[in-house]
């Protein structure tokens, strides 16, 4: 009786033993099983699910150093070249030979400070002098007349494809499915301003440029009428693309 009795407790112990093993061993792969899971979703995505959320920085399709200066009050409502009447309050420049719409980014040699701005005008026509900016985009990079450097950008002709500008005026592209769009304007310094105001609450969020819905640089003619948009990456596409690539900057 008591062989038989010891025997049941040891018979009871080893699957209790064998039990306790099997449900750790179960635990183990499930949460391996979910990290895996994560990485795959972030890291290891399919070749065509990563080529689609690419990010790179955009090159200019122009570039220039030499004097900037500004012009204002004396020209302020008259009609430029372009036929847009100018206005001193928005970010706009005149340049002797860029085509009218573009996007042009204005630095500072040896500086952070930047400055977006469209071209809308042309000008100026004195030696060394290479861009007449408004009086707005004089006083957001803080200059009257001094060295600069210009990048001239236009959006890719892929229409599936967005330029994106974030902190210092840097440009990349992206597909447009990186992101969820938040407003569209078709004023340039408008879409200035509204971006401004969204990332007093949404830091993250980017200004983005892009060829109107159904047509790109191939249809367009000047003066180039571009689209802008606020947005948002897509949480999938800032983890895995945006910090392993563009916060190196």
């Amino acid at each position: 009786m008591v062989v038989r009795l010891l025997y049941r407790w040891s018979l009871l112990g080893w699957l209790v033993f064998w039990g306790v093993l099997v449900l750790v061993l179960s635990l183990t792969l499930l949460v391996q099983a979910r990290e895996s899971g994560v990485e795959d979703s972030v890291e290891n995505l399919p070749d065509s699910t990563a080529e689609r959320f690419v990010v790179q920085e955009w090159g200019p399709f122009a570039v220039q150093e030499g004097l900037a200066t500004w012009y204002g009050p004396g020209f302020h409502g008259r009609r430029t070249a372009s036929g847009e009447r100018y206005n001193m309050y928005e970010l706009t420049a005149a340049h002797r030979w860029l085509p009218f719409g573009v996007l042009v980014r204005v630095s500072l040699p040896n500086k952070d400070s930047a400055v977006v701005v469209q071209i809308t005008d042309r000008g100026p026509f004195v030696r060394r002098r290479i861009i007449d900016l408004s009086w707005a985009a004089a006083r957001a990079l803080g200059v009257r007349l001094h060295p600069v450097r210009i990048e001239a950008f236009l959006p890719p002709q892929d229409r599936q494809s967005i330029v994106g500008f974030g902190l210092g005026w840097r440009p990349y592209v992206f597909s447009r499915e990186a992101f969820t769009i938040l407003d569209t304007i078709t004023e340039w310094t408008e879409a200035v301003r509204m971006w401004q105001r969204y990332r007093a609450e949404r830091p993250e969020a980017w200004l983005l440029v892009a060829w109107p819905p159904g047509q790109d640089s191939a249809e367009s003619r000047q003066p180039y009428r571009l689209w802008f948009h606020v947005g948002i990456l897509l949480p999938t596409v800032a983890s895995s693309l945006w910090s392993s690539r563009v916060e190196k900057e």
